[in-house]
């Protein structure tokens, strides 16, 4: 009867019914799963304290009866993240980076480069090993590689004119071209460009060129994390096609 078992991140949870939850993972094995966890709101043994956001767990998981969603069997604790409840902003940016997984993924695409960035970036959160905001700029930044939406920013997208020979200390960053263009370039829905520095482009550029512990090594300056925040907090929600509300509360926190 067992469907399968994998490691996996709690994205969301749902009420069903009287004593049952709706349990969304981000599972290694499985990708993006909806599971149904039975009794877990009636029974204060079945599951207590695992299905909290964030936790990390070991499920294992049943075939339903009829075919429907799968059945959570069992669940351990492999990590709680406690830190990161216990911490308002760093719960913001945790509660930002589930919710643009749980939006954006498809069900049932095993893709074990993601679950590994979003557990190197709760863990880090956890730890308090790196500023919660610098973390999600890269956070988003290799999250956006890795599902296909990388920016475009060596050079302009209208022209092909590399950064390094655009004459101006500012370019423009256009949403829906998903890049930047030169000056030159960007006629365009003003409500769609944002300007942005060339020293900042160039680093989020760098941001995608190295691997995870390599881009935590970079220092941003004040106003290129400003930047970047802003860029890629307008950026992510326009091709998510919604502003995710854990982003509202965000920046309202901020």
């Amino acid at each position: 009867m067992i469907c399968f078992s994998s490691p996996a991140i709690l994205l969301k949870r749902t009420d069903f019914g009287d004593y049952d939850l709706i349990v969304s993972f981000f599972s290694l094995n499985r990708g993006r799963i909806s599971v149904i966890a039975k009794n877990a709101k009636k029974s204060r043994k079945r599951f207590s304290g695992l299905l909290e956001p964030f936790t990390k767990l070991d499920i294992v998981c049943r075939k339903s009866r009829n075919n429907g969603m799968p059945v959570l069997q069992e669940a351990s604790m492999n990590s709680s993240y406690a830190g990161i409840r216990g911490a308002l902003i760093e719960t913001a940016y945790a509660s930002y980076w589930t919710e643009l997984v749980h939006g954006w993924l498809e069900e049932f695409k095993t893709q074990p480069e993601i679950y590994a960035l979003l557990d190197y970036s709760l863990e880090a959160l956890d730890k308090r090993n790196v500023c919660p905001h610098a973390m999600s700029i890269i956070f988003q930044m290799r999250f956006l590689g890795l599902a296909g939406f990388a920016p475009h920013l060596s050079s302009c997208i209208g022209c092909a004119l590399p950064i390094d020979n655009i004459r101006a200390n500012t370019v423009v960053f256009d949403l829906a071209k998903g890049g930047i263009v030169c000056n030159g370039c960007s006629a365009g829905e003003s409500r769609f460009q944002k300007p942005i520095t060339k020293g900042t482009a160039k680093f989020l550029s760098w941001i995608q060129e190295y691997d995870t512990d390599a881009a935590m090594r970079l220092r941003f300056s004040g106003q290129s994390q400003a930047e970047a925040q802003y860029i890629l907090e307008a950026f992510v929600p326009y091709h998510l096609g919604r502003v995710p509300k854990s982003l509202a509360f965000l920046k309202n926190l901020r």
